[in-house]
């Protein structure tokens, strides 16, 4: 069943689209599109309703596309694909970069698509030359498994901080942080 979920620009609803797919390892993960955003922004704001991630906007997404990857779905009868999981890397120093926005479509949880996603956000990292990548998370046990371990989020440099206090849930953060380094 399609979940209607809110959508910033127009007060419409954004459907997240009922898919099927029965081997999520066949998807090719890509670089996102702007064809994409309105997909990414469904199915993101889907677990922000559910305050597991920060809402992101379509304005937002179009602002940080090049920060994207994605995975979609073989094209439906309308001809367009459909976004089924998407994430991002956003380079926020020159030795420290920040995963954001990982969101898997609830029929392709649980066969790996997720931590390929991740795979393929941090080996874009490594290709950058940045040699560590954190994450705030709700989901420790994924990272963990991708490689990530938990520290103290106060030995983050300055410049996160800028970013986090634009965050609604800076003064009652229920996140946990996660680094990796390559």
């Amino acid at each position: 069943m399609p979940i209607a979920i809110p959508r910033f620009d127009a007060g419409d609803t954004v459907i997240v689209p009922d898919v099927r797919i029965s081997d999520a390892s066949a998807l090719e993960i890509r670089c996102a599109r702007v064809g994409d955003v309105h997909g990414m922004s469904a199915l993101i704001n889907q677990y922000a309703s559910s305050n597991v991630m920060l809402a992101r906007g379509p304005q937002y997404l179009y602002q940080h596309i090049q920060d994207y990857m994605v995975a979609t779905a073989p094209a439906s009868d309308d001809g367009r694909e459909t976004v089924v999981a998407c994430g991002s890397l956003h380079v926020l120093w020159e030795d420290l970069a920040e995963i954001r926005s990982i969101a898997v479509h609830q029929a392709c949880q649980n066969q790996g698509l997720g931590r390929r996603l991740v795979d393929a956000l941090v080996e874009r990292c490594r290709r950058l030359g940045i040699p560590r990548v954190f994450v705030f998370t709700l989901a420790e046990s994924f990272f963990s498994n991708c490689g990530f371990q938990e520290f103290q989020r106060e030995s983050l440099p300055p410049v996160v901080w800028v970013e986090c206090s634009k965050c609604p849930k800076f003064y009652r953060c229920d996140e946990i942080g996660m680094i990796r380094t390559l």
